[in-house]
């Protein structure tokens, strides 16, 4: 009989199998009944299995426990019956062969009355071990002199614990006959007279029976409870049934109102992402704006006061020469001649390092127009700058793809009236989108990588607009992809990596917000050029309005 838990762990994997067999690959739909129907019969199996084994565990070890009792208690009636007759021969055999043990008359007059005391008992064999470890006695003659002196169940007993252990043999030699294919609980039982422990028994009980009856109860729990269970499972099945109806059905619907609200959509989304867009990056950049003035600030005296403590200590230096050698001690261990040298050159690194960030404040500021909601006259150059300044760390070599260069070709441009805020979201959207299609090139190995990554920035000033060019080198747009770029929701990136809206928001921010034109060219394998245009000057009636 295979063992429950791997009949448990196929019953499981069938049930798994059945159910993922010819399945589509495409994503669909949640389905309540057939999630159902995998995780309650699922559980149903685990519960089922769970529980016989967890049943045949513990009759088995109630069976243990329960026959070993009865053997200690066979042990006690053997030693009171037998011992004072027999105990003084088993306890003194050490100068006897196996041949001249077998054939002692108190061998053969304890195997006959044990066969009596036994007859109609479940123990089918007895051993007798002296505190050497020799088997003294054994209703299996052919044991007599054995060696159990390693034995753990001997070894146990003779330290005073009793030990039993379950095992399964094929053929047994019994007292009176050989039996076959029987499971067997063996007991090593420590015999005490006077306080003192002088010899071990072994009795060998044959429990095939009630282990038989063990495992008819697991089948007959699992059978009741599989009738129960299942009978749950087809009430169950038939209400959720109905609510699997019920949620197509309003899935359906909310479907519906979905494809009904992508248009809106866009535009929310749009103007939640830039008001918490522009929230965050005003906030960061304020908060790191007054420590590091702070900092900056007072760098100019940190530097002030370390000249005059390096002029004052080499004052001291000039006039006392030979100070106490204890001063000399510390002023060694100080290493003051490294600090002198590298003193000013720490504090012009720091300087340094202080700009940069207030650079970087700057950066995120102008790109953010936090405080420049409505139109205002901007340099179109600043925002660009500022754009590239955050996406710096892309254009950084990643592997396989190297250092992406910026080309600048900037005219000479005039302040343009716009919503600045809106305008670096625009070049944000296609700097990025140039800087994944580079990635994506050196990621499929395309005969554009033979080229260094580039992406090249055009300014140009027309009578009553500006125009600006961003060009990349990638891999370009595929000839069936080009008539949906501007279409909500349309992306052609892994899921998680674009949601489709980037170029849509773009069109809606150049076309609808500023009376200008955005429209690309692109060749599979050579590159893409986004070209935007807008009006230098806005009508009055948008310098009134807000997005």
């Amino acid at each position: 009989m295979e063992p429950p838990l791997k009949v448990l762990k196929q019953m499981v994997a069938r049930l798994l199998k059945f159910f993922s067999t010819n399945q589509p690959t495409v994503q669909r739909r949640f389905n309540l009944l057939r999630n159902f129907s995998i995780v309650s019969l699922s559980g149903f199996v685990l519960s089922i299995g769970l529980l016989s084994v967890l049943y045949k565990e513990r009759a088995i070890r109630t069976l243990v426990v329960s026959t070993e009792e009865s053997n200690v208690t066979l042990t006690n009636v053997f030693a009171k019956k037998l011992w004072p007759e027999h105990g003084t021969f088993l306890t003194s055999t050490q100068g006897l062969s196996d041949e001249e043990l077998a054939a002692d008359p108190h061998t053969r007059q304890l195997y006959d009355e044990l066969t009596i005391q036994l007859e109609d008992s479940p123990i089918a064999k007895v051993k007798v071990f002296d505190l050497q470890g020799r088997t003294v006695f054994s209703t299996n003659t052919d044991q007599l002199g054995d060696d159990k002196s390693e034995s753990p169940g001997f070894l146990s007993a003779r330290t005073g614990r009793v030990l039993s252990q379950l095992g399964h043999r094929d053929t047994f030699k019994a007292i009176q006959q050989v039996l076959e294919d029987r499971h067997w609980l063996s007991s090593y039982i420590p015999v005490h007279e006077d306080g003192k422990i002088v010899a071990v028994f072994e009795l060998y009980t044959d429990v095939t029976p009630l282990l038989q009856r063990i495992e008819r109860t697991q089948k007959e729990i699992m059978l009741g409870s599989l009738l129960i269970l299942g009978l749950l499972y087809l009430i169950l099945n038939l209400f959720v049934g109905r609510a699997d109806t019920l949620l197509k059905q309003r899935t359906q619907e909310l479907s519906d109102t979905l494809e009904e609200l992508k248009s809106t959509q866009t535009t929310l989304i749009h103007q939640e992402k830039m008001s918490g867009l522009g929230e965050l990056v005003a906030g960061v950049a304020h908060e790191i704006n007054n420590p590091v003035n702070f900092i900056y600030g007072n760098l100019c005296h940190v530097e002030g006061y370390s000249k005059t403590l390096l002029e004052a200590l080499g004052l001291y230096e000039q006039y006392y020469p030979e100070p106490d050698a204890k001063i000399c001690e510390q002023m060694e261990m100080l290493d003051v001649d490294f600090i002198k040298e590298d003193l000013e050159k720490t504090l012009s690194s720091m300087k340094v390092g202080t700009k940069r960030i207030r650079e970087i404040v700057l950066s995120l500021r102008n790109f953010s127009r936090k405080d420049e909601a409505d139109i205002k006259a901007v340099n179109i150059h600043e925002g660009i700058e500022s754009t590239l300044m955050i996406l710096q760390h892309r254009l950084k070599p990643h592997l396989p793809r190297p250092t992406i260069s910026i080309e600048r070709n900037f005219g000479n441009l005039p302040l343009v009236e716009c919503y600045a805020g809106q305008i670096n979201q625009v070049f944000m959207n296609i700097l990025s989108n140039g800087i994944d299609a580079l990635d994506t090139a050196f990621e499929q190995k395309t005969q554009v990588t033979q080229n260094s990554p580039k992406i090249t920035i055009t300014t140009v000033a027309c009578p009553e607009s500006v125009r600006i060019s961003i060009a990349d080198n990638g891999i370009g747009i595929p000839e069936a992809v080009k008539a949906h770029i501007f279409n909500p929701f349309f992306t052609t990136k892994a899921v998680g990596k674009g949601t489709g809206i980037g170029m849509t928001i773009s069109h809606q921010l150049i076309v609808e917000k500023h009376d200008g034109k955005i429209e690309f060219i692109s060749e599979e394998g050579v590159g893409t050029e986004f070209i935007i245009e807008i009006p230098i000057v806005l009508g009055k009636m948008r310098n009134q309005s807000r997005l």
